[in-house]
């Protein structure tokens, strides 16, 4: 009110605006005759810019450019050359794709996430757990494009892979089961008179000059910058996004791990369900009882009136505790075995229903499901159409998800299908509905 109204509508409407998200391009169709259904194809600069915009928010490369002046881009065919040359130039940034994966996975939020500084020391992180998150998102953020380049099975590959790309500094700890730090790595019988190399023992400096052993197999250097490298995990321990720290911890609190929120994402993101929001009349709080575990604070949320939700979120998300609020694995809380039991229920597709043991169960067989796989080539569309699909829209989800199964899980196939078809290509134009008779 102290700005005035003018002042005030400026002032609320410029982040708005910094935003390039909140930019728009002009798509009047206003060239080319009508179809039967009042559509008409976008021409010209709009095409070339919805093409470009579907990448990256920087100008058109000079094919494009050329392609669109030499009037080489006016059919479908020539709008799926365009894609499948820019999604194959390796040279050509295409930070949009990176961007899509951020908001379907949520784990670029880890480093926002403001830990209790008690609670962080308990968990076993130390005073520069922000940055170490910031840094381990760009990790990820690396091998997601890894993944994508390589481009086969794209979406089973970023929930089940063994790879990570790996900090060996601080990021060596956060990948390590904490009960088996200062055990030395398992070793071949002849080679137990071997000293181990520096990458094997996973060697770190901590805070008091102490050292510790990791137990993360070495590979062979396979790329990324001098301080990072690409290596394996143990599967027994990790697997894919879901179980990697940014991930686990975007899904946390300050104080500890946050099971409904995971299991609201996996229902949401893998399962294609939703949960109605929560009532206004409740108090949507877990008791204060800091020698109970998670779970058993979490029966409050099997009272009748809060189960017919929680039932689809909360057997989806204790699965997890198998890791800490940190991301650390672990298999003790509070000094009694973890429970990472869970279920699976109201799937849509049968053969996943049931329990499973924990996480790593749960994962395996929601990657290997087609539902999934359907449900995810949904949240593509929406990101690339900027809207929800609709009943109309079904011929064209089912010729994108056919192309990703029939190219081996390829995301470049799945764009170029989608990027193709009349939902991207076609906008609906205003009829002439002028009376022209007399009265």
């Amino acid at each position: 009110t102290d700005l005035g109204l003018k002042n005030g509508v400026i002032l609320g409407l410029t982040p708005i605006f910094l935003d390039r998200d909140a930019l728009f391009r002009p798509e009047l169709a206003q060239y080319g005759k009508p179809d039967k259904f009042g559509r008409v194809m976008l021409q010209g600069n709009e095409l070339a810019l919805a093409i470009n915009g579907a990448f990256s928010y920087i100008k058109p490369d000079p094919e494009l450019k050329n392609a669109l002046k030499e009037g080489r881009l006016k059919t479908r065919d020539d709008v799926r050359r365009e894609v499948t040359r820019i999604l194959s130039d390796e040279s050509i940034r295409k930070p949009r794709i990176l961007q899509f994966f951020h908001e379907y996975f949520d784990y670029d939020l880890a480093g926002g996430v403001c830990k209790d500084a008690k609670a962080l020391r308990v968990a076993g992180g130390g005073g520069n757990f922000p940055n170490i998150m910031f840094g381990m998102t760009a990790s990820l953020d690396r091998l997601v494009e890894l993944i994508v380049q390589e481009d086969k099975q794209v979406l089973k590959e970023l929930l089940t892979t063994d790879r990570i790309i790996l900090d060996p500094g601080s990021d060596r700890l956060y990948f390590s089961t904490r009960e088996n730090l200062k055990k030395p790595p398992p070793r071949d019988k002849k080679d137990k008179k071997k000293k181990p190399t520096p990458d094997e023992l996973g060697q770190i400096a901590l805070p008091k000059g102490q050292r510790i052993n990791v137990r993360i197999p070495a590979v062979k250097y396979t790329g990324g910058s001098k301080i990072r490298t690409l290596v394996k995990v143990p599967k027994d321990e990790r697997m894919g996004i879901l179980t990697h720290p940014s991930w686990l911890v975007s899904h946390s609190d300050a104080m500890d791990n946050h099971a409904i929120l995971r299991g609201l994402w996996i229902r949401n993101r893998l399962l294609g369900d939703s949960v109605p929001e929560v009532p206004i009349t409740v108090d949507a709080q877990l008791p204060d009882e800091p020698k109970k575990t998670l779970r058993e604070r979490m029966r409050v949320t099997r009272e009748n009136a809060c189960w017919r939700c929680h039932r689809k979120m909360d057997p989806l998300g204790l699965p997890f505790e198998m890791y800490n609020h940190l991301g650390l694995r672990r298999t003790t809380e509070l000094g009694k075995p973890v429970d990472s039991s869970g279920e699976i229920i109201e799937s849509g597709d049968p053969a996943l229903n049931g329990p499973v043991k924990d996480a790593l169960e749960m994962i395996e067989k929601l990657s290997k499901s087609e539902r999934v796989e359907q449900v995810f080539v949904r949240h593509v569309f929406r990101f690339w159409m900027g809207r929800n699909e609709t009943l109309e829209d079904a011929p064209t989800l089912q010729a994108a998800h056919r192309a990703y199964k029939e190219n081996n899980g390829s995301m470049k196939s799945l764009l170029t299908s989608l990027l193709s078809s009349d939902a991207f290509l076609y906008r609906k134009v205003e009829q002439n509905t002028s009376c022209c008779c007399k009265v």
